[in-house]
């Protein structure tokens, strides 16, 4: 932490001080959100979820990371449930449902994403 320039002290409109303290900063790396482990990135991706067991559905991808993504359904889907995600033009990738909210959902990548491929699904989205 760091003191900026000693005391301050602020005039009311009377000419006495109503306010007197010190300025600190705190100069320490924020924390990672959360429970998050990385980086996530704000898009709009249509893709496709299937739980085990089921067919796939139509989904819209919200963010994503290379560790898991958000996403708004209509599956009614509960934490620790498997499900596969198929991004447009990638092999299915297998999560877990970490948390779910009304119409949003959050997953973890049972093996994260490559940084490469992540990049390049963000680059195709933001092209559309």
């Amino acid at each position: 932490m760091e003191t900026l320039g000693g005391s301050w002290s602020f005039p009311s409109e009377i000419g006495t001080p109503f306010l007197t303290g010190e300025l600190t900063t705190d100069s320490r790396p924020e924390p990672q959100q959360k429970g998050r482990k990385s980086e996530r990135v704000t898009l709009e991706l249509g893709a496709g979820l299937r739980q085990r067991g089921g067919s796939g559905v139509s989904i819209q991808i919200v963010d994503l990371s290379v560790d898991g993504f958000r996403a708004s359904t209509h599956l009614n889907l509960e934490p620790g449930t498997d499900v596969w995600l198929r991004l447009p033009g990638l092999e299915p990738y297998q999560a877990k449902v970490a948390w779910a909210k009304g119409q949003y959902v959050g997953c973890c990548f049972d093996r994260p994403l490559h940084p490469a491929v992540l990049e390049m699904i963000v680059r195709r989205a933001r092209q559309r």
